[in-house]
């Protein structure tokens, strides 16, 4: 069922239930104020039946009955309405019906107890009230009448018609103004349908009204940004990565078939063994941080995390850099060490952050002139650890800090400088998945400067399990 018959359907069900309650109501309010207006006709129907069959004045007691002798006549049983006077021991004196006393005996005593009482009589509503004489005797009148139900008849005639009218017209107007509700929404849909994947740039326009559909708008759009983001990730992971691997592949290619074109000396053997080796290891490392970055991104991966001396995790980082590099220079300096050995530690996974620091050593020395970069291990009073790595390179220009850690992204300015991308989008997903604030300081022509912020946390000697 569409949206726009269902809230159709559901604002005609709210309107005619609250409808419906409404008649019921007014139907309801004016049968009461019909029965008392009737009840009290017959109740001035019945005193002045008593002051014209005793000719005096009933509210001053003032009546004398003279009692009629004959109950039976041509009429009796076609009255309309009657009135019937009975002493105080139930036996009637006078009647306009002179049928046979129909009237419950029950009727009339109840009369004399409660001084006026109303019960039905068949057809009839009667009403019984206690007079008294002049003479101090008291008497009973019953004055009942047939109670004529056509303006009942009538005002439900009226309500029924009242009600299919409203539910009729509240049913068209819940239809039109369902359409108007809806029509933004149509529009957004007409909007996503225009959407192509070959121009990702087009984007919804919001209503510029500040309601639910504008937030859907604008949320959407942010998803197209991301869709979009992820789409220019994949193309420079194609670029990026069909040069990585087919340029190395090309060289060892072409070494290995000029090796093998005529006989070599040792040397030359060596050489181009020792080309071969550096080309399949640059392949190698490519390799390697594709494997991390896609097990970081997993969905089901799990990582394990463990207590480990920050200052020691950074030196063997250092070690193993400078090993595979010995031409890099990295000086560490530790400031505030901690007195208690414990504030040393964080929870982290150990080679994952090792992966981490040794890609911004590296990527600092690449990009240094001298190959060095400064690291600083800061501890404070509150708990919290502070990691600088900072090198002397040319600096990244305000407009491309954002765009650092995105997957395969070269600035243009240090393309000659031999990477992948890899590096500082893999960094970015290890540092989020441990919690650890990072930010970007650079200056052109004056160096650049990353800092990594750990969370203050309590030791736990157990293993952790976090999931990525």
């Amino acid at each position: 069922m569409q949206i726009r018959v269902r809230l159709t359907l559901r604002f005609l069900m709210i309107v005619a239930g609250i409808l419906l309650a409404a008649l019921f109501i007014i139907k309801f309010q004016f049968k009461k104020n019909l029965e008392q207006e009737y009840h009290k006709r017959l109740r001035w129907n019945a005193y002045m039946i008593a002051e014209m069959i005793a000719g005096g004045d009933p509210d001053k007691g003032e009546i004398k009955l003279e009692y009629p002798l004959d109950f039976s006549g041509p009429l009796a049983g076609y009255y309309p309405e009657n009135v019937a006077i009975y002493n105080m021991d139930g036996k009637r004196m006078y009647t306009y019906d002179p049928a046979l006393d129909s009237i419950p005996a029950i009727a009339v005593s109840h009369t004399i107890t409660a001084g006026e009482f109303i019960f039905n009589h068949g057809k009839f509503i009667a009403l019984g009230i206690v007079r008294q004489q002049t003479d101090g005797s008291q008497f009973v009148i019953i004055v009942e009448s047939f109670f004529d139900r056509v303006y009942m008849d009538k005002l439900t005639q009226i309500l029924s018609l009242v009600f299919l009218l409203s539910i009729t017209i509240v049913a068209m107007g819940g239809w039109f103004f369902s359409r108007q509700a809806l029509a933004p929404v149509s529009r957004i849909m007409n909007q996503v349908d225009a959407l192509l994947p070959t121009d990702m740039s087009q984007r919804l326009e919001p209503n510029n009204q500040y309601d639910e559909l504008s937030r859907l708008v604008i949320t959407f759009n942010k998803l197209l940004d991301r869709i979009q983001q992820v789409f220019r990730i994949q193309k420079m992971f194609l670029s990026n990565v069909s040069h990585e691997l087919k340029n190395p592949l090309n060289v060892i290619i072409s070494q290995v078939e000029i090796a093998l074109d005529k006989d070599r000396t040792i040397e030359e053997y060596k050489s181009t063994l020792s080309s071969v080796l550096y080309d399949v290891k640059e392949l190698n490392e490519v390799g390697d941080k594709l494997m991390q970055l896609a097990r970081i991104n997993a969905e089901d991966a799990t990582i394990r995390f463990k207590a480990i001396r920050i200052d020691e995790t950074i030196w063997e980082a250092k070690k193993g850099l400078l090993k595979n590099h010995e031409d890099y220079t990295i000086s560490f300096d530790v400031v505030n060490l901690p007195e208690n050995e414990l504030n040393l530690y964080v929870n982290a996974n150990e080679q994952l952050l090792k992966t981490a620091l040794t890609n911004l050593m590296d990527n600092g020395c690449k990009f240094s002139p001298d190959k060095s970069v400064k690291i600083k291990l800061a501890f404070s009073t509150d708990g919290t650890k502070r990691i600088e790595i900072s090198d002397n390179g040319p600096g990244i220009p305000e407009d491309e800090l954002p765009m650092v850690f995105n997957a395969f992204y070269r600035s243009p300015r240090t393309s000659i400088v031999k990477g992948s991308g890899i590096g500082l989008s893999l960094v970015e997903s290890i540092l989020k998945l441990h919690r650890i604030e990072f930010s970007v300081e650079s200056k052109v022509g004056e160096g650049t400067t990353f800092i990594l912020n750990f969370p203050v946390e309590k030791m736990n000697p157990q293993p952790l399990l976090v999931a990525s």
